[in-house]
């Protein structure tokens, strides 16, 4: 195939190849992207060259994608002992009710936080005088530059002295969001040192205070998915002042949420669907709302149906 346009067959003519002697040439050519397979004529050089080039510009690309991870692979496992948070540093206190030492430790923290403090605030027994004092500690964190985010549970907002309290934290500067369910409480101060409740179930079980990078750094992680889902408390309806719910009332009110009818609701609990309908009728009041499902969201955006 000495000129351009000749077929293999006519070069192989001119040239007195033998039929294996053609077959071998016919392979070679083909695997060397020479040789047209449909016509049995030669290809343009040039392009054959150009494709032959890109295809090693692809291969080589990858193999170097391939020594990165592989070297990034290597790293991360083979120098594990090394990266591991070998410097965690956990500490146990008592009931947070009765432990002097955790309420100063929380203080010094306080005081000590340079970037930002994370809170998640479960309900609990509050007090005017608990309240006040966590405020005051609140104010000397905030005149350090300190930013100040809290997460608390939405039915909180039916407590007259929450909302007080959340006005005043406003006021400060301290941003404030509410949800449905607050997991555990839980302190965070610059993502190094977190105090979580020992039990999300139990207050009395008490609280352990955790020092490491990596574990810290995966609870404040929680704490931002939880943050980025949150609502703000002007954007929450809130029911009566101090309402609460029997179980037989939050059952009701999920069973509404899911759109059941009243005398669905009524077998399922039992009763008659004269009860499910006073009931029904009770809630919707309570709660504010316009209609029966409307009771049922509303009550799962308050947080009512998640207390126990």
């Amino acid at each position: 195939m000495h000129q351009r346009g000749e077929s293999l067959p006519e070069a192989a003519d001119e040239l007195g190849l033998a039929a294996a002697e053609i077959d071998r040439a016919r392979d070679q050519l083909t695997r060397l992207d020479l040789l047209n397979p449909e016509t049995q004529t030669a290809a343009d050089v040039t392009v054959t060259l150009k494709r032959t080039l890109q295809n090693t510009h692809r291969l080589l690309d990858g193999l170097v994608e391939q020594h990165v991870r592989t070297a990034a692979l290597a790293k991360h496992y083979l120098h594990l002992p090394e990266q591991a948070d070998n410097h965690a540093h956990i500490e146990f206190f008592p009931w947070l009710d009765r432990s002097d030492q955790l309420s100063e430790r929380i203080n010094e923290l306080a005081e000590l936080a340079e970037i930002e403090v994370l809170g998640m605030h479960p309900i609990a027994a509050w007090t005017r005088e608990s309240l006040e004092e966590g405020l005051v500690r609140s104010e000397t964190t905030m005149r350090n530059g300190v930013r100040m985010r809290a997460l608390h549970a939405q039915i909180a907002l039916s407590n007259p002295l929450i909302r007080e309290f959340m006005g005043r934290w406003r006021r400060l500067n301290i941003e404030v969001r509410v949800a449905p369910v607050i997991p555990t409480r839980m302190l965070i101060y610059d993502r190094r040192t977190a105090v979580v409740q020992a039990d999300p179930h139990d207050p009395e079980a008490g609280s352990i205070l955790i020092r490491g990078g990596s574990l810290v750094r995966s609870l404040a992680a929680i704490y931002d998915y939880c943050w980025t889902t949150a609502s703000e408390p002007d954007d929450v309806p809130r029911p009566a002042d101090g309402v609460t719910l029997t179980e037989q009332q939050r059952a009701v009110l999920r069973m509404l949420a899911a759109g059941q009818k009243d005398s669905a609701i009524a077998r399922s609990m039992g009763v008659s669907t004269r009860t499910v309908t006073r009931l029904v009728g009770e809630l919707t009041a309570m709660l504010g709302a316009s209609s029966r499902f409307q009771a049922g969201v509303r009550a799962a955006r308050l947080g009512l149906l998640d207390v126990s």
